[in-house]
C-alpha cells in the first residue's frame, strides 16, 4: 500500500510505502478534535466509524476547538488522557 503526501506550502514529498498498513490501529483509542469547519465533526466521525468497523478502532471523545485558535488545554488534557491517537481538524 502506498501512501502520498501532499503539503500546498512545500515542495512535494517523495510517496511514502506503508509497510503494515493500518493494522497498528487495530484495538486503539481515537479521539476526533473538529476545528468548527463545515462537516467537519460528521466527516471525522465517520472516518472513525469506518476504522471501526474495519480494524475494531474505538472512538472515545469528540472535542471542539475554535477554527481562530488553538485548543484550550484542558481539550488537550482530555485527549491525552483518553485517546491513544486523534483525528484533527478539517479543510473546507
Amino acid at each position: 500500500m502506498k501512501v502520498q503526501l501532499v503539503n500546498p506550502s512545500a515542495p512535494e514529498p517523495a510517496a511514502a510505502e506503508a509497510t503494515a498498513g493500518l493494522a497498528h490501529l487495530a484495538k486503539s483509542r481515537v479521539g476526533v478534535l473538529e476545528n468548527g469547519k463545515q462537516h467537519a465533526e460528521l466527516i471525522l466521525t465517520s472516518i472513525a466509524e469506518l476504522l471501526g468497523t474495519s480494524h475494531g478502532v474505538e472512538l472515545v471523545t469528540v472535542a471542539h476547538k475554535s477554527v481562530a485558535a488553538a485548543a484550550d488545554p484542558a481539550v488537550i488534557d482530555e485527549l491525552v488522557a483518553t485517546a491513544d491517537w486523534v483525528l484533527v481538524g478539517s479543510a473546507d
